[in-house]
């Protein structure tokens, strides 16, 4: 974990893993849209300067309710490829689905389809995704300490992980960076170091969760979420 710096507003526990919080993934996350965008990353996500299309699909699914996430590769800056994924995601539940665009599928994204999504039903928008993905948080102007420990994460998980990681707007939490989130099921991790994310990753690349330093589930009550964490602990004391 870097040294914490000394303008960082959160003890220094909260970031090297001896401060853990258990069930604090976000509850009322249950749907998210995915938008890729280089920045710059606003305070606030609908602030965003993006191409007209996708910041009325994020304002859409804002007043619905829906989780819109800004990502982008690590590392990459303006001046790369224009960017175009985009990504619908429904985290509850045994089945969650993960569902993958571009900008040439805007005009797919309409009112109806993010009624759909809210509402947990796959709308006809791209293709399901193939594999997870594994959101790491680097919104230094939400959080610095978010791009302090995230951003050096991201790059790191990168170049172990290829092109399952994004680097992501706020996902909650700043006293846990890093954090990680893996999708489609929202799995939260925090604060995790390059062993510790790649720990988690591996170990839901093979369908299974990690206990050290999990969060819990966004879309799921605290109350579910501490019953996941007990039983999780319990299980990986029973194995150990």
């Amino acid at each position: 974990m870097p040294e914490l710096p000394p303008w960082c507003e959160h003890a220094a526990g909260c970031h090297d893993g001896t401060r853990l919080s258990p069930a604090s993934a976000p509850p009322a996350s249950r749907a998210w849209l995915l938008l890729e965008h280089y920045g710059p990353w606003p305070e606030r996500v609908p602030d965003a300067a993006l191409p007209a299309p996708l910041k009325a699909a994020a304002s859409a699914a804002t007043e619905r309710g829906i989780r819109v996430q800004l990502i982008r590769r690590p590392g990459r800056r303006p001046g790369q490829p224009a960017p175009s994924a985009i990504y619908l995601d429904w985290v509850v539940g045994r089945h969650p689905w993960l569902v993958q665009g571009d900008t040439s599928d805007i005009s797919q994204l309409t009112p109806a389809a993010l009624d759909r999504l809210r509402d947990g039903h796959i709308p006809a928008f791209g293709q399901r995704a193939t594999g997870p993905l594994a959101l790491i948080c680097t919104h230094g102007r939400r959080n610095v300490c978010c791009a302090r420990f995230g951003g050096p994460l991201a790059r790191a998980a990168a170049r172990q992980f290829g092109a399952l990681v994004w680097e992501t707007s706020h996902v909650g939490g700043d006293e846990n960076a890093a954090n990680l989130v893996l999708l489609p099921h929202a799995h939260y991790y925090g604060p995790v170091d390059t062993a510790s994310a790649a720990t988690a990753i591996t170990a839901y690349q093979r369908g299974e969760l990690a206990a050290g330093r999990y969060r819990g589930r966004a879309g799921h009550s605290y109350a579910d979420q501490a019953e996941m964490h007990a039983a999780l602990t319990q299980a990986q004391a029973s194995s150990a």
